[in-house]
């Protein structure tokens, strides 16, 4: 399994996943391959701190905050008048076997104070989401790792932890600055993975490719342009972590040069690109497959 670092002076690509991995484009005109177009939204700042997670909401995000039992959960809040109770009362027994506080509040109220856009009428307070150290992520024998190139968008940063933990993932890398942080909308989408997924930070994704490499982890980035076809990934069944670009840009240079191996996805559709979470999903479960089989 070789994996010579990529770079040099061919053109670098937004992302990864362009039919036949034709169509080159100048890296300044062309759209990003794996992100949505939508605007950078509030809690994306790069002056932020901290994961955040201190409020949840959602059914699925509630649940899986009350069954995985590690962080302190302050109180459950809960929208009187619901027809349909089937989640809401699971979450209601959860919490009484795990003494935690369940409040009953107007709907109105309780929509006054959720910051997603559909809460399902249940919404948690708890201690923040606790980064995990990156170099103990890489020194995981069997790493499987996410890392996102300063995706700003909450909704994408939960949907790749969705993703990622279901693919079977040992943990996800996201930058201190210039990242989406686990607010309430990125908690929803993550669908409670952010429960079971460790978070690690990173000063910044270069240094810490280069010290994934020193620690035996291969560094796969996404890319349009890539050599090696994602489902024919001959280290995916090695400590390996997946780098995805951003929105609007894809990898940053430095972090593509700092890549071992850049895969791509191809399309056979008529439209030339992927939603990062979308890239994040196909990648990720490539690699699932491969050290299922391997």
């Amino acid at each position: 399994m070789s994996g010579d670092r990529r770079g040099g002076g061919r053109d670098r690509t937004g992302g990864g996943a362009r039919r036949g991995g034709g169509r080159g484009e100048a890296r300044g005109g062309r759209r990003d391959e794996y992100a949505d177009r939508g605007e950078r939204r509030p809690g994306a700042g790069s002056g932020e701190r901290g994961l955040g997670g201190d409020q949840v909401e959602g059914i699925n995000a509630v649940r899986e905050l009350l069954r995985a039992h590690r962080r302190p959960i302050r109180e459950v809040l809960i929208a009187t008048g619901r027809e349909d109770r089937e989640g809401i009362d699971e979450i209601v027994e959860l919490a009484f076997e795990g003494g935690v506080r369940v409040r009953e509040v107007a709907p109105a109220q309780l929509a006054a104070i959720a910051k997603s856009e559909a809460p399902q009428g249940v919404l948690a307070r708890a201690a923040a989401i606790e980064p995990v150290d990156s170099d103990t992520l890489l020194a995981d024998p069997r790493a499987f790792l996410v890392a996102l190139d300063g995706v700003t968008d909450p909704g994408n940063l939960g949907a790749v932890m969705r993703t990622a933990e279901l693919a079977g993932a040992t943990g996800i890398v996201i930058p201190k600055h210039r990242s989406a942080r686990l607010g309430p909308s990125a908690m929803k989408a993550a669908a409670g993975a952010a429960e079971w997924l460790p978070v690690a930070q990173a000063a910044g994704l270069p240094a810490f490719l280069d010290r994934a490499r020193r620690a035996g982890v291969w560094s796969v980035g996404l890319d349009a342009e890539g050599e090696t076809d994602i489902h024919d990934l001959p280290v995916a069944d090695a400590p390996v972590v997946l780098v995805l670009g951003a929105e609007g840009r894809g990898l940053a240079r430095l972090t593509r040069d700092r890549c071992e191996v850049v895969a791509r996805i191809d399309l056979v559709g008529h439209l030339d690109s992927l939603n990062v979470s979308a890239a994040a999903a196909v990648a990720c479960f490539a690699v699932a497959r491969r050290r299922a089989a391997g």
